[in-house]
Parts: structure tokens; sequence; C-alpha cells
């Protein structure tokens, strides 16, 4: 009681000499109001409206009483998880019965332990595993039971949480009556994590759900920018399966959009054993968010798409302290871009301030100044570039828009192989004036399945080789994911193309090579081949030498391509084209980039691409036009002068 009195003794000195003027609310684009009952110090979560509309840094928030005064305060930001220190057990021994691999770990240390992790080179498994804690060695007290483990395809989980507990020995039973054991190599252990308080939930709301090849993508709207997300929970209603799982966000990097890494995880509901089904749906992801848009990668190899029934989020608030004099009606102001950070004498009792209970207040909603009349950046966006001649570009393609607004065009195989690689000479043109736009990489693909049919080399008996029709010269293949029937095997293949040389001769070209092994103990696994080189031909080749083996049989081929968009805002007016396959245009620049941050927050209407018009590029065709008529003149000139020295050489008739 008497640390309060103190307190308040304290903060009414400081309020009394903080002298505030009364700010010029139409500087602020949003307005929040907010009511307190009470005097005197108060701690309340920030409304997510206020994270969303403020900067970044929350440097133009402000806070103003009833009659427009300025109202200090102090924002209390909860420190994000710190992962804690991994090293190694100091000493290890794994030790196999008949039904059950015993791992037995000195951990090596009396700090708080946040998890073990196994090290093991199986690759298809899932084992229930009892943990055990000891003091001694000797006298051993359950901890859990049925923890999993597993590797089931490209996802994996080895670790065993063990919550911040403390122990000297750890012995770990995996159980082996259901499947073969696996061999435990070693163990790595981690200190206990740093954690915020309990994160709160979130609303959101998933704008879309896309399916790519061995992808499920999910576009989540958090409802603010700004958050310390500090997870997610992805219900699925499939009854088994395990998916790894990546979050990113999109950002403008370099003049185009990209996707960047957030956080990644695993989720899973498998069997144990007859009785017993383990399942975590929970991704950790403890960062903060820029964007009010979130992109949930769930990758599923060969698996068929989850059948996703919701996604939960929690974030941690950040909370807000003021100390009004009186109770009354105040006001959150947010969106100023030119303002500065505040600076408040509350800043001294930042630590006394944030062990104040959190209060209930009640938040009204955020509402646009009507006093505010800067234009939004978008509306003042200039939706044209300069004049263009396409005269010079070989194909042209409609865009077809559905509404106006912000458009995203995915640019498909034909434009992807006759564009450059760089894609410096896209262009979109509406009514002869170019209109500006941003490049997004997406980091996701489309494939093209095939059948291999195999083509023998009469030549070569003992090698195996298959032919792969490509749509177009120039298309853009990253990866090839090859799959055989064949159960046992040791070979190297070769991914190559047939090229002609300038005389008309031709030769193989090899795009990439990489050996495959499958045994009889593994699960077989397709073999993934990266290309890097864009095709010339429309014809690609694989082959392998089986030697004195029997042939290879490969049952499935798929090529996949890049997911590449533009981003661009049109009026609804005229129409608008997409031209490309200029090979001497350079890369345009557009003020566009400029309002990255506007456009790529906003909904997008999908545009798609018409049919191919290929033309005749003009100036192309007058250039070679006009380099033949002055070759073909001056060689008629240099043999008119030769033909005339000849002349005047020659002896005339009669002379001697």
């Amino acid at each position: 009681m008497k640390r309060k009195s103190n307190l308040l003794a304290t903060l009414g000195l400081l309020l009394v000499a903080t002298s505030l003027s009364a700010l010029t609310p139409d500087e602020w684009r949003n307005r929040q109001p907010f009511e307190i009952d009470r005097a005197g110090p108060i701690k309340f979560a920030l409304p997510a409206p206020a994270l969303d509309t403020a900067q970044a840094d929350l440097r133009d928030l402000r806070i103003i009483d009833a009659g427009g005064k300025e109202t200090p305060y102090l924002l209390l930001q909860q420190p994000t998880a710190v992962a804690g220190r991994k090293f190694p057990a100091r000493k290890f021994r794994a030790e196999l019965s008949d039904d059950a691999t015993t791992v037995l770990i000195e951990t090596g240390t009396t700090q708080p332990l946040e998890l073990v992790e196994l090290e093991t080179s199986a690759r298809s498994f899932i084992k229930p595993v009892l943990v055990e804690f000891s003091d001694d060695g000797e006298t051993w007290h359950r901890f859990d039971n049925h923890v999993p483990i597993f590797r089931q395809d490209e996802a994996a989980k080895t670790a065993i949480l063990l919550a911040q507990s403390s122990t000297a020995y750890i012995r770990l039973t995996i159980s082996d009556e259901q499947s073969r054991p696996i061999a435990i190599t070693g163990a790595s252990l981690q200190s206990a994590s740093t954690h915020p308080e309990p994160a709160e939930p979130l609303a959101i709301r998933i704008v879309r759900t896309e399916e790519f090849t061995g992808e499920t993508v999910v576009t989540l709207d958090l409802g603010a920018a700004h958050l310390s997300l500090a997870s997610l929970d992805i219900s699925a209603d499939d009854p088994l399966f395990a998916r790894n799982v990546s979050i990113t966000t999109r950002e403008l990097r370099d003049g185009q959009f990209s996707e960047r890494p957030l956080a990644r995880g695993t989720i899973y509901r498998i069997d144990l054993d007859a009785s017993n089904t383990a399942n975590d749906p929970h991704v950790l992801v403890n960062t903060n968010i820029p964007t009010r848009e979130l992109l949930v990668h769930i990758e599923n190899g060969d698996s068929p798409a989850l059948q996703i029934r919701g996604i939960q989020a929690r974030f941690n608030p950040i909370f807000v302290v003021v100390a009004p004099m009186a109770p009354g009606r105040f006001e959150i102001l947010t969106g100023n871009n030119q303002s500065s950070s505040p600076r408040y004498d509350l800043a001294a009792l930042g630590n006394q301030l944030g062990q104040l209970p959190v209060a209930t207040v009640r938040i009204g909603e955020s509402t646009t100044n009507s006093s505010y009349r800067q234009a939004d950046p978008l509306a003042g966006l200039a939706l044209e570039g300069a004049v263009l001649d396409t005269s010079a570009w070989a194909h042209q393609r409609a865009v077809n828009t559905t509404k106006p607004g912000v458009q995203q065009i995915e640019l498909d195989l034909d434009a992807l192989a006759n564009a450059r690689a760089d894609l410096a000479d896209l262009r979109l043109i509406q009514a002869g004036k170019q209109l500006p736009y941003l490049i997004e990489h997406t980091g996701l693909c489309r494939d093209m399945l095939y059948t291999p049919v195999e083509l023998p080399d009469p030549k070569r008996p003992s090698v195996s080789r298959w032919k792969f029709p490509i749509p177009n010269p120039g298309t853009p293949v990253s990866k090839l994911i090859i799959s055989s029937p064949t159960k046992l095997f040791d070979r190297s293949l070769r991914v190559y193309e047939v090229l002609q040389n300038q005389v008309g001769e031709t030769y193989e070209h090899t795009l990439a090579s990489k050996p495959w092994l499958r045994t009889l103990s593994e699960k077989p696994q397709p073999l993934t081949i990266a290309l890097t080189d864009r095709l010339q031909t429309k014809s690609l080749w694989i082959e392998t030498d089986n030697g004195d083996n029997p042939p290879l049989k490969l049952d499935r081929l798929q090529a996949f391509v890049p997911v590449i968009r533009l981003i661009c805002k049109t009026d609804g007016g005229d129409p608008i084209d997409l031209v490309y396959g200029n090979s001497a245009a350079s890369a345009p620049r557009y003020d566009l980039s400029l309002v990255s941050n506007a456009l790529l927050n906003s909904s997008r209407s999908p545009a798609t691409l018409g049919s191919v018009q290929t033309v005749t590029p003009s100036s192309n065709l007058l250039q070679g036009a006009h380099s033949g008529v002055i070759f073909w003149a001056v060689l008629t000139l240099v043999v008119v002068l030769l033909l005339i020295i000849v002349a005047k050489l020659l002896p005339k008739p009669g002379s001697k």
C-alpha cells in the first residue's frame, strides 16, 4: 500500500511538471476513442486498429483528452521469446533390447532445460517415447509418456520438450514394438528459452486458399499490421498427416516483390500405436509482422492437400499506461508519417508502471479523421507512364480484368518462355502509354506432369534414354522430380538438350547430373534435380548408363516452373495489353516502388492473359531491309569502280 502511495505521489509530481499543449488533430489520419472511469495510472492493451494505422515504430501515436490536450503515456512492449543455448550432452549411450531402444543422457548442467533433440539418419519412422528423469542415475521418475518422434517424407520431429525442467540424467525409452529399431547416434540439449507473458487470442480471417504443386498456400488477414505474432494453430479434418509449414510475408526487394521467411514448424496427427494418437497443430512464430497479410505454406509433397478446418492465432499485445488526473473520454491518434517519437517523463517510472495489473477499458471503433485531407497513397498513384512504341516487341497479350483496383497478373508459360530471362522487356500498355507495375517472385511453382517414354540408343545398348516435350523454347524449368518403380539401383542421371552450332552440327548441352541410390531398407524417394539454365529447345532428354544391370525404369516426371506475377493498379478504363519479346529493351523504372507497402497491403483482383498475338517487330524488319540495301549498293559500287580501273589499265585497241 505504501509503495502504491509513493508511486501516485511521484506520478502527481511528474504530471504537474509536464506541460503539454493542445495538438492539431487534423494532422493525424485516424482517431479511436476510449473511456477511463477513474483517475490515476491505468494499464490496458493497445487496440489492434491503432497498431494497424500507426507507423511501424509507433512514433506517431498520441493520446488526447476531451479538450484536445496531449496526454502523456508509456508503451510497454513484451519481450519476444529468446531461444536457449544449444549444447551437446555430457554423456550419451544408446542400448538396444528386444522391444525398445533405451537412450541414457547425462545433461552436465543444473540449468532448466527446454528440450532434448535426438540425432538419427533413419528416413521413415514413427516412435512413442517414455521420458524419465533422475538426480543420481539410479532412481527414476516418469516425466511423460507416449511422446512422439517421427520422420515422414520431409516432415520430422526428433525433439522432445522438457518443460524447463532441471535434471542430471534423462532416460528415453523408444518403443520398437510396432516397427523396426532406428539408430540413435547422438543427442543435444537446449537450455530454457525466455517466454513473454501468455499470448492473447487474435481474430484473423482466411482470405483465400490456393493449391500449387505439392503445396497449399493460405493467405491470412491478421486484421492489423505491426503485430507481435506468437503462434498459429492449424486445424485439419484429415485423420492422419504430417506436414512442414513455413510462414512468410511479402516485401519489396530490389524493385520486386518477394517472400521473406518468418518461421517454420511441423504440424501432425499420427498413430503411435493401437490406442494412442499424437496431435500437434501448433506453429511457433514469435516475431513482428510488418503487414496485415500473412502467407502460410503447407508442404504436401506427393500427399493430397489437407482439409483445413480453421486457423487460430495468438499475439503478444502492446500495453499502454496513462495516468489521467481525472476520469473521462480520451482519443488515440495515429497515421501521421511526419511526426517524431514523443518523450514523456513517465519513462522514468517504467519498471514500477510495468507491474500494474491489466485493466479493462471501453474502447470505441477506429474511424478516419474527417478533418484529415491528405489523399490515400494509392488514390494519388499515377496510373500511366511514358508513351511507348511497341513495334519492337514480338508478342502482345490482352489483360482481362474483372474490376478496377489493384491487379495480380500471373505470367503463363508463353510469357515466361518468350520474355527475357531477367523480365526486363515486360511492359503493360494502356492507351499507348506504359502502365507501371511491380514484379512479385512468389517462391511458388506450377508443374508439368509427364509419363516417360523410353527411346533406346542403338549405338549404346546399356544406356536408358527418355525424351520429354517442352511447350516452348526458353521455358524456365527450375527443377525436375523423377520417380521410378525400380526397387534397387545405383545410377547417375544426366539431363541435357540437343543443340545445333553455327554450322548446323548437333551437340549435347548438359543441364544437370545427379547420382541416385535406392536400397531395400529405405522408403523409395523420388529424385529432385535443380536446373539453372533456361531451355533453348522444345525437348528435354534424360539418360543413365545401366552398366551390366537391368534397365532403370521411370514412371513419372514433374517439371516445375516458377510462379511470377505483375502487380499494378488500374482505373477500369481503356483496355490493357502485355507486351514482351524485345531483347534490346532495358528494365523500366517506375515511381510505383515508392508506394510499394500500400500496394502490397491492398486487396488484389486476379487478372488473366488473353491469347498470344505474335507480330514481326517492324524495327528489326526495317533494320534488316535497310542494311541489306546498303550492302548490295556498296557491293555494286565497288564492282563498278573495279571495272573502271581495269578498263583504264588495259591497252587501247591499235596501240603497240
